[in-house]
């Protein structure tokens, strides 16, 4: 399925897959991480989306984020299944605003100073995605850019019960013919400031799982939507494999 957009990544990368034009075997651009930057902007836009999907955001009238750029340090912590002791893993987040009310996020994971994955996604509201790839920092070829195809449920409020239901596939490969679903549900409001004393405004919860094709929950999380720029951060996640929570060490916005 579109893995949930807020999984850090130190869940673990995937190996080495095709290329993300389905050819196999490219490089991931003169070292991914330190040409992040026209990538992201390329690859990650609204004019990266299949038709169907951008005509579905055009329909939406999305009303735009209030920020042009967000950079985020998380410190998180992953116990994996069946361990006590947990990693802890240092994560750089960059949101921007892609305009048509969506935000790209992309996210470098550390661990005890050495990378470990970059990832890229085009979200709405930073809690689901419609383009995503994750690249391992050892990946000898770009793994593909998994993209949703076919909006078939799009709540577009931030409060409430909120459910987006898609079709999806990987670059280069055929669609899936079972839909994936997040579903969210928004619970108490608090101060913002309680996250870290640099952001402002309100934040609400929003606690969602991610349903595979086959009606599967793979992945529960705890965000915070912070009212104020529009976006959500991760705070919690669990799945099978291995439980997160995060902290926000700082919060800048440009």
């Amino acid at each position: 399925m579109l893995v949930p957009v807020l999984i850090t990544g130190v869940a673990g990368a995937a190996g080495s897959t095709p290329s993300a034009n389905g050819a196999g075997g490219s490089t991931p651009p003169a070292d991914a991480r330190k040409d992040d930057s026209s990538y992201f902007s390329q690859h990650f836009s609204t004019d990266a989306l299949g038709s169907d999907i951008k005509d579905a955001v055009v329909r939406a009238n999305l009303a735009a984020v209030s920020f042009k750029k967000i950079v985020v340090h998380t410190h998180d912590q992953l116990t994996a299944t069946g361990q006590t002791k947990p990693g802890s893993y240092d994560v750089a987040i960059t949101l921007e605003n892609a305009g048509s009310g969506l935000v790209r996020r992309m996210e470098t994971v550390q661990h005890d100073g050495t990378m470990t994955v970059a990832r890229f996604d085009l979200t709405y509201r930073g809690y689901f995605s419609f383009l995503t790839q994750s690249v391992p920092a050892n990946a000898g070829a770009l793994p593909p850019i998994v993209e949703a195809r076919k909006v078939i449920r799009f709540d577009t409020n931030t409060d409430g019960h909120m459910n987006f239901t898609y079709l999806y596939g990987s670059t280069g490969k055929p669609t899936f013919s079972d839909p994936g679903q997040v579903v969210c549900d928004s619970g108490k409001s608090y101060s913002a400031s309680s996250l870290n004393q640099a952001i402002e405004g309100q934040a609400h919860e929003l606690d969602c799982q991610f349903v595979d094709t086959n009606g599967i929950v793979t992945d529960k999380m705890k965000l915070a939507y912070l009212e104020k720029y529009g976006v959500a951060l991760m705070l919690h996640l669990q799945n099978a494999d291995s439980t997160i929570d995060s902290s926000i060490v700082d919060f800048n916005v440009e």
